[in-house]
This record gives structure tokens, C-alpha cells and sequence, in this order.
């Protein structure tokens, strides 16, 4: 079953740079052909005005967003990864936050404008880079292993530097390479298996563990994570929702926490936000969790000194 969608940017205007002309028409084609995605399949989407402003809105975002990070307004904010039965922390997601002059942008307003644009691959190095920095200092000063896990866009698994860049960060952090977990959503289905498969036991043979992210969001199958032959499955917020009311749910959270132990990946379910859930969760099997009722995504200074406390270890100020 093949899909098409298009962007279409027309001109009739009379350039005086040619090569100048066909970047920028290019770049509009690009951003119309997105716009179609979004959309749905078979979709085609012409330039005009009201797309023109979003365009423009669209650059000025980019602009903003690569001074940002220049100007360490980008920072990496920590949320817990515990064992549902102690609640023990023994690693933390590290998530993508702009503070823009003490006001802090939604990611949903700068996020999918990178990745539509590719400069989410420049983005998501600089929050591997934070994330790896910071809990390698944690770890050195404290005298324990905390993991981090960092998003990586499927785009990574296209542009074919992905192996060298996470090497460089840990090279450059000291950061233990067993400590990192790559979380990978289920677009990445739509590169090559192939140069997936290949990636992924390159980043192995550095170390790092390669995690499903937002498992059941989407179109992901359960045959998907036979191919995937990743290390850690995280289970969408989406199929933990009606857990406590639900047979059915119940049922299908069940069949894929058992799948995917039996594939050797650890399980964690996000968006855990009730004692009844975490109790029904560790009821099916599952050991791990992430959500809510074990923390809110917190800056670097509040995590440490919080979940450091939480095992006796006294963090100056």
C-alpha cells in the first residue's frame, strides 16, 4: 500500500539570485509537504497566505530556538524512573525544556517545528550532551549510578552520524556508556530496517541501551518489538488510562508486558499517576514505572538534591 503527499510551492516571481530563489522555494515546498503529512495520507498542500504566515512564524521559531541553545536557555529537566514495589529511584528521563527569560515554552510549540524542520537532530544532541554532563557529575559527586534516558528523533537514523555523535558525548562527559538509554519512538518504523537494525548493535557495542518509547501511541504491532530487538519497552500513558476500570485493558497490558519480558526488555510504564494503578501494574507483572505519583520532571539542582535526600545523602546547596 503506497501513500503520496506533496508540497507545492508555486512562483512566478522574477529573481535576481537563482540559487538563493530555489533554497528558499525548496524550503516552502518542504514545509507544505509537512503540513500534508500532518494532515493524513494522500494529501497534497498549496503555499498561500495563511500557510505563509505560519512559514514566517515558523522561521522566527527556529531563529529564537538556535539562540537559545547557544545561550543555554535549552535545559534539561529530570523525571524519576522507580521499581513500582519499593518506589526506589534508580534512573530518570531527561526531557527538553525552554526557558525563555524565566517563562518556560511549552514543548509542543517548538518540538514539532525542529523536527519538521531537521534541526531537531542539532536539539537533540544538545540535551544528550546536558543530560550525560549532568548525571556523570551526580554520580561522580554522590557516589552513585543513576541512568538517563534521552529521546532521540527518528531522523538521527537517517542522517548516518548518530553512532559517532552519542560516542563523541560520552567520550566528552564521562558519562559510563551502560548508564545512557536511548529512547526511540515507533517512527522509526518508516526508516530502512536495515540501517535501524545496523544502528542499533553499533550503539550496543558502545554500551548504551536502546529503548522503545510511547509503545501503543501509535501504529506500532506487537511484532514490531521482535524486529526492534531493543533492551527496554516503555508502554504509552495511553493503555494505562482506564486500567482500573477496564477488564479489556487489563488484558492487553497484561499480553505485551509478558511479550516483551519474554524478548529480556525491561518494561516501564509511563504516566502512572495513582496508587491503584501502580498496585494493578505490579499485580500484571510489571516492575517499573514513571509518572506522576512518583515525581513531576523537575530542573537538575531540584532532582538531585530530592531523590538524593530520598537515600540519605545530604547535597549541599
Amino acid at each position: 500500500d503506497v501513500g503520496l503527499s506533496l508540497g507545492i510551492a508555486p512562483s512566478d516571481r522574477v529573481v535576481e539570485s537563482l540559487p538563493l530563489w530555489f533554497e528558499s522555494l525548496c524550503r516552502i515546498a518542504d514545509f507544505c509537504l509537512y503540513a500534508s503529512k500532518t494532515s493524513g495520507r494522500n494529501q497534497y498542500t498549496i503555499f498561500d497566505s495563511e500557510l505563509n504566515e505560519q512559514f514566517v512564524a515558523r522561521r522566527a521559531i527556529l531563529t529564537e530556538l538556535s539562540e537559545a541553545m547557544k545561550w543555554g536557555e535549552i535545559e534539561a529537566w529530570f523525571q524519576p524512573k522507580v521499581s513500582l514495589e519499593t518506589e526506589a529511584v534508580f534512573g530518570f528521563e531527561a526531557l527538553c525544556r525552554w526557558n525563555r527569560g524565566g517563562t518556560l515554552v511549552p514543548p509542543n510549540e517548538f518540538i514539532p517545528v525542529a523536527e519538521a524542520s531537521g534541526s531537531i537532530i542539532e536539539l537533540d544532541l544538545y540535551m544528550m550532551r546536558e543530560a550525560c554532563r549532568i548525571v556523570s557529575a551526580w554520580n561522580r559527586s554522590v557516589g552513585t549510578e543513576y541512568s538517563v534516558s534521552v529521546n532521540l528523533s527518528a531522523t538521527h537514523f537517517r542522517s548516518g552520524s548518530i553512532v559517532e555523535s552519542v560516542a563523541r558525548v560520552l567520550r566528552d562527559t564521562g558519562l559510563t556508556p551502560r548508564l545512557l538509554t536511548l529512547e526511540i519512538t515507533e517512527t522509526v518504523q518508516l526508516v530502512n530496517w536495515d540501517v535501524v537494525r545496523d544502528i542499533f548493535a553499533q550503539l550496543r557495542k558502545l554500551g548504551c541501551r536502546i529503548s522503545i518509547d510511547d509503545f501503543g501511541s501509535g501504529y506500532s504491532s506487537l511484532a514490531y518489538l521482535r524486529a526492534m530487538q531493543a533492551d527496554e519497552l516503555k508502554i504509552d500513558r495511553s493503555l494505562v488510562q482506564e486500567i482500573e476500570t477496564s477488564d479489556e485493558a487489563r488484558h492487553v497490558l497484561s499480553s505485551v508486558i509478558e511479550l516483551a519480558h519474554s524478548l529480556n526488555m525491561r518494561v516501564i510504564v509511563e504516566g502512572v499517576e495513582s496508587e491503584d494503578q501502580s498496585d494493578i501494574l505490579s499485580s500484571l507483572g510489571c516492575i517499573y514505572g514513571q509518572g506522576f505519583l512518583f515525581g513531576r520532571p523537575m530542573p537538575a539542582k531540584s532532582a538531585l538534591a530530592r531523590y538524593a535526600a530520598s537515600v540519605g545523602l545530604d547535597i549541599a546547596s
